[in-house]
């Protein structure tokens, strides 16, 4: 079968498929590279030059009118790319060219370097890296930080608490050491040398640029309708100990959660907010933790703190460069992954449930104030250890009824069932503001029940023959009865009769199958929890 044309692959790009970008890429890296290096005359900066013009022509692919001239309009992104970079690095070089380049005519070279290019190249690193080894240590650390970590003078002299004249000169003088130990035909140009050697053993500047596929796209509707669990299968799909979803909802209890949350605002009414459907405590996060190994530390960013912004971009920066994607909510409160970064961290690279599947890019100071990152993978609990504690944290918050945070109450379980029932039966009585906004959260919260039930179904299923015969009969019970209210949920959303996010058509006929099918969803539930209640007390028995 004959490869797909370069329209074809553009417009599946368009679409969110990673992979027919991968397949442009792969087509003209060699177009991209080969024109980079003739302007350049560096193969480290030409590499450097080529990924920066894939990735600003992924996510200019819109301008392009004619997917079918993708190849001269790719030459002419790599072309401004590569002025860009010359502008920038060599200034007197770019002024001499004028902008007078024929790109028409230009010859293409090789990319890949020939054999005695390589040879020199591995001896003068080797022979720089000797030089550098032979520092004594007061002048070799300094130099390494500055060149290898790429940091300032003055962030050198912060970090080994010397002065900032005490860095410099230390450096001067390690450089002045370094021309006496290497070749004479080195030392003309040694500081860009030097430079050049250290970046081949730097850390991925832009990890970005590596895990941008790897990282799964994230979207509500999908079957992953609890955004913090979503988001965290995502983020440890790229490392090596990933955990599915399905694990993920049950070992934190939300696969059996039901939540409503309501608040009186003042000079707004009564509001009711999406956090009942999407919200993680911190028993719940804690539970995730011990059972899959994974820490997960929240932080939170001051958007008006310029030293905390730069405090959590450090740590964005240094999480993604160990392979570790972070969480972290917009302030809209779309919940992201962020997997990269580019400029030093200046500008994130992150993929949002709620803004399809094309890659975000944001500032730090523009993510919201919550940020979740993820700690070194340690051991987690035995499976049977992990299942237990999940039903614990099931049947506490059946039972727990509510608790209050300031204007808004919080309600679980049986009580948060009968509380939703009650707003709904109440919505004649609310401004249209206030309908409004109790129908979309009805609607959403009612879909993110159905995701969690499906999920307790696989959970339960999956995990039942693990504890003793009559639990496990007792699990499997349980799990036919989150089948049941799955089924009933499924169908309610299918049959359009209940439960849409438009106040519009949220008729009292509408409203009142809702209030019929939550009171079965309860006492179905209800039976669920009594089940695993069961389950709990013949283990405790043994």
């Amino acid at each position: 079968m004959a490869d797909p044309a370069d329209a074809e692959l553009v417009t599946l790009t368009r679409t969110g498929d990673a992979e027919a970008y991968g397949a442009l890429v792969a087509r003209y890296q060699g177009h991209v590279y080969g024109l980079a290096y003739s302007l350049v005359d560096n193969w480290a900066d030409a590499q450097d030059v080529a990924q920066e013009t894939f990735i600003r022509a992924y996510f200019n692919l819109d301008q392009l009118r004619d997917p079918a001239r993708f190849p001269a309009w790719l030459r002419r992104v790599t072309f401004s790319v590569t002025m860009n970079w010359l502008k920038a690095h060599r200034p007197a070089f770019f002024q001499r060219l004028d902008g007078r380049v024929d790109l028409d005519s230009l010859e293409i070279p090789d990319f890949q370097p020939g054999p005695a290019e390589v040879v020199e190249k591995r001896e003068l690193a080797e022979a720089v890296l000797r030089a550098v080894a032979s520092l004594p240590p007061k002048y070799r650390v300094p130099l390494t930080m500055f060149h290898l970590d790429g940091l300032s003078y003055e962030k050198v002299a912060d970090f080994l608490d010397i002065p900032l004249g005490t860095a410099k000169a230390l450096i001067h003088r390690a450089r002045a050491k370094l021309r006496a130990a290497l070749p004479l035909h080195v030392t003309e140009g040694m500081i860009p040398t030097v430079q050049e050697v250290f970046n081949e053993h730097k850390l991925p500047p832009e990890f970005a640029r590596k895990v941008l596929e790897k990282v799964p796209k994230l979207g509500w509707g999908k079957g992953r309708e609890c955004t913090f669990l979503g988001a965290l299968e995502a983020a440890l799909a790229v490392t090596d100990h990933p955990c599915n979803y399905t694990d993920l909802m049950g070992w934190s209890g939300m696969a059996f959660r039901v939540r409503w949350f309501s608040q009186a605002s003042e000079g707004q009414g009564r509001r009711w907010c999406p956090s009942s459907a999407v919200g993680e405590t911190p028993e719940e996060i804690e539970a995730v933790q011990r059972a899959t190994g994974w820490p997960i530390r929240v932080d939170f960013l001051r958007a008006d703190d310029d030293a905390n912004v730069e405090r959590i971009t450090a740590d964005i920066v240094a999480s993604i460069n160990a392979g570790r994607p972070v969480l972290a909510y917009e302030p809209r409160g779309n919940m992201d992954v962020v997997y990269g970064f580019e400029k030093g961290g200046k500008m994130l690279l992150l993929r949002d449930y709620f803004k399809g599947e094309k890659p975000l890019r944001l500032p730090p100071s523009k993510l919201g104030f919550l940020t979740l990152f993820i700690g070194d993978h340690g051991e987690g609990l035995p499976r049977r250890a992990a299942l237990i504690g999940a039903l614990r944290i099931a049947a506490r918050n059946w039972r727990r009824e509510r608790f209050t945070t300031g204007p808004g109450e919080y309600w679980y379980g049986s009580a948060a069932l009968t509380r939703w029932i009650a707003d709904i039966e109440q919505a004649s009585k609310f401004t249209q503001t206030e309908r409004r906004n109790l129908c979309g959260i009805g609607w959403w919260n009612f879909t993110r029940m159905h995701d969690a039930r499906r999920a307790a179904v696989t959970f339960l299923r999956e995990n039942a023959p693990t504890l003793n015969g009559a639990a496990d009969a007792a699990l499997a019970r349980a799990a036919e009865e989150c089948a049941r209210e799955a089924d009933l949920l499924a169908s309610a959303l299918a049959g359009k009769g209940a439960f849409v996010n438009d106040v519009e058509k949220w008729s009292p006929k509408m409203r009142k199958r809702e209030m019929e099918i939550l009171t079965q969803a309860r006492e179905i539930e209800e039976a669920a929890i009594a089940e695993i209640e069961k389950a709990l007390g013949q283990i405790e028995s043994e």
